[in-house]
């Protein structure tokens, strides 16, 4: 299974990547945050028939991740799923997301099992780039499901310098069970899934030039979890707006949205905005999936951000570009999360960005500390989706 980007996941696999479990990431992220206990959900459920909806908002509660969860005046619809028998590990593959109709429903949860694929196995992770997040949730997650992390960082493998990309894949596909690149092109990463496949050695983009599907999982994890929906309940209709350079990070939240059915707003000054090559994929992508979902383009952050439950944003200086970072700043006056622009969105809107932050740039100090940001629930998210998504790719036949 090659994973280069959200599209290389069907629909049914999007969706069991962001049902919540019943243990394994429950207990470890509660623990994680200082021995919380989760208390329950102060929601009543709805009784409610198949086909059935009924109305409610999202009041205070606790998830089951044990993080306190604000309160939510808007309403959504509420469908209860007929079946309630655990769901199996879906199909896995490159396949296209397929075509949807209606709601979209989380499975119902199943506890985890062990991955005999992985067990007692070496998973390499190559770094290229420097790396927090991505290297610590694939240390952690590699762990969990039974492997030892193997890493390789910087210089010391010399991609098509000491020797060529697809020589370092034949290497590491003959020594490892798993291959994760953060690499600088995404050719490269191309190139080295090309022999990887020949092996059968499962590959996962940890970041390219190109995409960051590893941060998208863990960004709809976040909202997801954010608006409280369990499994068995559909999804809700959301509306985000990404403020900053249309970049990786942009292009792979962009696709899981408009595959869940989600509206998104990219709104960058002219020059950072996405082009009409990738308007033209995103169009292809969407109708792929059965979507009805909108994508926006806007050089105006108040419009992208005024019927907006989610506010995103990432760093406008990539890593390599620092020297262009006073006329980035300058080009992106007045695209800042800050407490003006906030108060324009929607009182129960909340507040991500990918980290590392530069406070004062791209986003004020005080909105990342505040109680509408989710920066912190999105950075554990990182270790939760990186475990999944070996778990589905242990699974595969």
């Amino acid at each position: 299974m090659i994973v280069d980007d959200i599209d290389a996941l069907s629909i049914d696999q999007l969706l069991w990547l962001l049902s919540p479990r019943p243990d394994a990431d429950d207990e470890d992220s509660t623990q994680h945050r200082g021995g919380m206990q989760d208390q329950g959900s102060t929601q009543d459920r709805a009784n409610a028939s198949d086909g059935e909806r009924t109305r409610r908002s999202i009041r205070s509660s606790t998830t089951a991740y044990g993080s306190p969860r604000r309160s939510f005046t808007r309403e959504r619809d509420l469908v209860l799923a007929s079946d309630t028998d655990m769901a199996p590990m879906p199909p896995t593959g490159s396949a296209p997301a397929h075509a949807t109709s209606g709601s979209l429903f989380l499975p119902t949860a199943q506890p985890y099992t062990a991955v005999p694929r992985f067990d007692g196995q070496t998973m390499a992770g190559i770094f290229e780039h420097p790396s927090l997040r991505t290297r610590s949730a694939f240390a952690g997650a590699a762990h969990r499901v039974g492997a030892l992390p193997v890493f390789f960082v910087g210089d010391e493998v010399g991609i098509d310098q000491r020797e060529s990309a697809e020589d370092v894949a034949h290497l590491l596909a003959e020594h490892h069970r798993l291959i994760g690149a953060r690499l600088k092109r995404h050719s490269t990463f191309t190139r080295m899934a090309r022999v990887a496949t020949e092996y059968g050695c499962p590959m996962v983009n940890l970041l390219t030039d190109w995409a960051h599907p590893t941060q998208a999982i863990a960004d709809l994890i976040t909202i997801v979890h954010e608006l409280g929906v369990g499994p068995g309940e559909s999804l809700p209709h959301v509306r985000i707006a990404y403020l900053g350079e249309a970049n990786n990070v942009a292009r792979s939240l962009t696709k899981g949205a408009l595959a869940l059915g989600w509206d998104i707003t990219i709104a960058a000054p002219e020059g950072h905005q996405f082009g009409v090559d990738d308007v033209a994929s995103f169009a292809n992508y969407r109708s792929l999936c059965g979507s009805d979902a909108r994508l926006e383009l806007t050089d105006d952050p108040s419009a992208a951000v005024r019927e907006a439950n989610v506010l995103y944003t990432d760093v406008w200086v990539s890593m390599g570009a620092e020297s262009s970072a006073a006329q980035v700043m300058e080009e992106f006056r007045g695209f800042a999360i800050d407490e003006a622009l906030l108060s324009i969105a929607p009182d129960d809107a909340f507040v991500m960005h990918c980290l590392p932050a530069h406070r004062g740039m791209e986003i004020e100090g005080s909105v990342i500390d505040s109680e509408r940001s989710v920066v912190w629930d999105q950075a554990r998210n990182r270790l939760v989706a990186m475990e999944r998504l070996f778990r589905l790719i242990g699974e595969e036949d």
